[in-house]
Parts: structure tokens; sequence; C-alpha cells
């Protein structure tokens, strides 16, 4: 293989600087409070002398009696009417953190077994700044993630590592990029109605075509209903590699979309069982000569059961839905879909967890944007067949050092039918170091590995090398 040498020499001197400087002029571990916002009651009046009086305060002191109330204030401040005195409205503000604690908590699809890099849950409602008002909090989320990428290898995803992108055949070439594209801004809000906390999340990235803002989350969730667009029930964030890498594993299901999704515990508070209506999609390779389109006759009904233990969480779920094909000027032809996806996270020890994931179904292709039916003869296409599989295991090496390695395969079955340069199987490879030399900053570094084969039996490979810069928002 070439040598390559620059792109490993402009890493070292990126990350050397950052973790000397981290090591010589910050002590580790510092921790931060909230920075609470209190939002006042539009009829409330308020005297600004008061917001940061203590007990000490010997210039201001308030004085009522039968006749007026009135302020005794420094000297060169204008008297206050005494109108501007009102009671406050009788609302629970706020202001402490026990009061703050009833709006804590986690949505539903989020995990509690978080070691290391963790990009798929919303952050915790808690720290950072928090802004309060009568019955409702608000918090700031997001991150500003800088990716700095080298390929040794032709890959036509530069900003990705997706391994269906990989060319066969392809002259050597390789490729350096750099980009922001998946820097975050998100809004959590809740508020209390008739003892209910109310909570709603909506968020966004750039990666998109022309680095766009798009939406990425956005629902609502009270008690056991969650209405929104959010990751699909199919799957478990908890089992989600921690990679630096955007794509992620072959076979993770990493879909958000919209449904409607009631959850709730049976027979025990351990086990909860999930059911769901979603948006769906269908992907058809017509044979040849034949033009159409894909259609849609019933959404995604997803369900899933999931045991949560305190050293592990496993849940297996499942997926039916109707898909059609309408050939020009004819009736909607359609085919039943299936898919199931076994997925398990379990601590090994307090620093280290496991995971894993089976999946395989017919019709689903399209939940790893990969084709769901293909010609299986000269005038007809059929469901194909998917199965996929990962294990990873992810290190908490200390307070501010993580790493992570993933392993990951699909294959997608194949008819004599279908064009031979088609996708059949892929390979996901992904290690990595993460380092946080400051409160809410890391810096990793990762490598990346996959590779293509397609219906015909010919192989490409890539390699990849990928530095990010991550800036949490506190």
């Amino acid at each position: 293989m070439q040598s390559i040498p620059g792109p490993f020499l402009v890493l070292i001197f990126i990350l050397a600087p950052v973790t000397g400087w981290a090591q010589e002029n910050l002590s580790p571990g510092q921790k931060y409070g909230a920075a609470r916002v209190r939002l006042s009651d539009s009829r409330e009046r308020i005297d600004p002398f008061l917001e940061e009086r203590t007990e000490t305060d010997s210039n201001l002191a308030i004085f009522s009696d039968d006749e007026e109330s009135h302020l005794e204030l420094p000297s060169g401040v204008s008297q206050i009417s005494a109108s501007t005195m009102q009671p406050l409205p009788d609302y629970p503000l706020l202001e402490n953190n026990g009061d703050a604690a009833r709006f804590a908590g986690q949505f539903s699809s989020d995990s509690k077994l978080n070691i290391g890099l963790n990009l798929y849950s919303a952050p915790e409602f808690e720290g950072g700044l928090i802004v309060f008002g009568p019955n409702v909090a608000m918090k700031f989320g997001g991150f500003v993630k800088a990716d700095f990428i080298y390929d040794f290898n032709p890959i036509d995803s530069t900003d990705s590592f997706i391994t269906t992108s990989i060319p066969v055949g392809a002259p050597p070439r390789t490729n350096s990029r750099f980009h922001a594209r998946q820097s975050r801004l998100s809004f959590d809000t809740r508020w209390l109605s008739q003892d209910h906390v109310i909570k709603i999340f909506v968020e966004g990235d750039f990666f998109s075509e022309g680095d766009h803002f798009r939406l990425r989350h956005a629902y609502g969730e009270v008690g056991s209903l969650l209405v929104g667009q959010t990751w699909t029930t199919f799957t478990d964030v908890a089992a989600a590699p921690a990679t630096l890498d955007f794509e992620g594993s072959v076979s993770n299901v990493n879909r958000r979309q919209a449904q409607a999704r009631w959850t709730n515990t049976i027979f025990h508070d351990d086990l909860s069982l999930a059911l769901a209506v979603e948006d769906t999609q269908f992907i058809i390779e017509p044979p040849f000569g034949i033009t159409g389109d894909a259609r849609s006759p019933s959404p995604d009904f997803v369900g899933h059961l999931r045991l949560e233990r305190e050293r592990g969480r496993f849940q297996v779920a499942s997926l039916y839905r109707i898909v059609g094909f309408q050939p020009t000027g004819e009736a909607v032809i359609t085919k039943s879909a299936w898919g199931l996806n076994f997925t398990g996270v379990y601590l090994l020890s307090d620093n280290t967890k496991a995971y894993s994931q089976i999946l395989f179904g017919k019709g689903i292709g399209s939940y790893r944007d990969l084709p769901d039916a293909a010609p299986i003869a000269a005038d007809r296409s059929g469901l194909l067949p998917l199965f996929g599989w990962m294990v990873g295991v992810t290190h908490d090496w200390n307070e501010s050092l993580s790493s992570n390695f993933t392993y990951a395969e699909n294959r997608l079955g194949s008819t004599t039918f279908q064009d031979p340069t088609d996708v059949e199987k892929t390979t996901y490879l992904a290690a990595n170091l993460i380092y946080s030399p400051l409160e809410r900053v890391r810096v990793g570094i990762e490598y990346l590995y996959g590779i293509r084969e397609n219906v015909n039996g010919a192989t490409g490979a890539a390699h990849r090398i990928q530095a990010s810069f991550i800036f949490d928002l506190p």
C-alpha cells in the first residue's frame, strides 16, 4: 500500500496541542451547574432592586404600616411607588433543585446505559442553560462537531462512511474532507398540566444538501403516548454503536420517522410494551421495460417488547406492513412485508458495555436504504430477504478517555434477474479513541473499514481515518 504520512502528521499536530494545553492549564473534572433563567408571569410587577438583595444588605429595607408601603433606597435612586410592589401570583415557580426535579427524567426512547460517546439520545434535562417559568421549563441543547476525514481508497460518500457507496473496480484515488454538518441544535420543553408532565423535543442538524438546517426529531410525549418524528419503534438507541462516523453500523436501524406510539409496562416494572403506527417507505426495482410507481397501502405497524434491568437492556421488535407497486395504467399489486430486530446491551463492568443486534425480515431493505423488492422474473418483482448482525463494545478508560469497537455485516437476498452490480453484502468495522480534555469538549480519532460485495461477486474495499472535535452546548 502506498505510504501516506501526511494525514497522520496532521492528526498529531491537531491533537497534541489540545491535550497538552488542557493538562497544563485546566483542572480536570470541573463540574458546572445549570444556568437558571427565571421567567416571570406577565401580570407580575417586580422591583428590580430586590433581585439580588441578601440578609446582609444594609442599604435597602422594606417597611410597612397602615398608611402606605415605602422603600428606603440607596442615594441617587428615585422613589418607587407602592403600586409596583404587588404580591406574586400563586404559581409553584421552579427556583430550586427540588422543584426542578419534577421535570427531570428521560424520554421513553432514551438509554440509561450511557458509557462512552452517545449522539443518539436527547441531552439530559439537568445542567447547562435551562429557562424556568410558571409550571414550565426549557433546556437548550446541541453541539458543534467538526470532522476531518481522509480516505485511502475510493468511496463516493465523503461525509459519512456509507459502505454501499464504495465503487467496485474504480481506479485508485484518495480524498480529504473537512465539514461541520453534524452540528446540532435542540429544544427540550416541559410543563405541568393537571399533574402530568408534558414533554416536547425538537432537534435539527445541517447534514443535508447545501448544509441547510433539517429536521431530525420533533415529537411530544405525555404519559404513555408519544406523537411526532423520532427514532422508529423498530430500533433501540441503547444498542447503537458509539462511532464518530455519522452513518454507523451497516445493520443498525437508524431511521427517524413520524409515528404515534403507546408505551406501558406490563406484568412488572422491568418489562414494557410499545405499539406504534409509523410512516412508511417502499423502494422497488421493477423489471426492465416495466414502468410504474411504488405505493404504500398501509403504514408500518411496529411493536417492541423491552426488558430493562440495572445492568442490561434487551429488546425484540417486530414490523408488519403492506407494500405495493402500480404498473402504469394498471391496478396496484400488493405484498406483505415483515421484520424482526433483536438488540441487547449489557454492562460487563461499571466502565464497559457490550452490545449486539440480529436483524432479519423480508421487504425491509429500505430500513437500511436498500431495495425492498427487485425483479424475480422478466415480468415481475418480489420482496427481498435481509439479514444483518452487529457486535460491539464500549469502554471508559477513565473519566476523560473512552473507546469503542464495532463490527457488523448486512446481506440482502439476490435474484438472477437483478442488475449484477446491485449490492448484495456489506461489512463495516469501526474503532475509535475519544478524549475529553475539558468539560463538554471532546477530541477523537477513528479508523473505519468497509467492504461492498455485488450480486455478481465483485468486491470493493475502503479505509478511512476520521478526527472529530465536539463542543457540547452547556
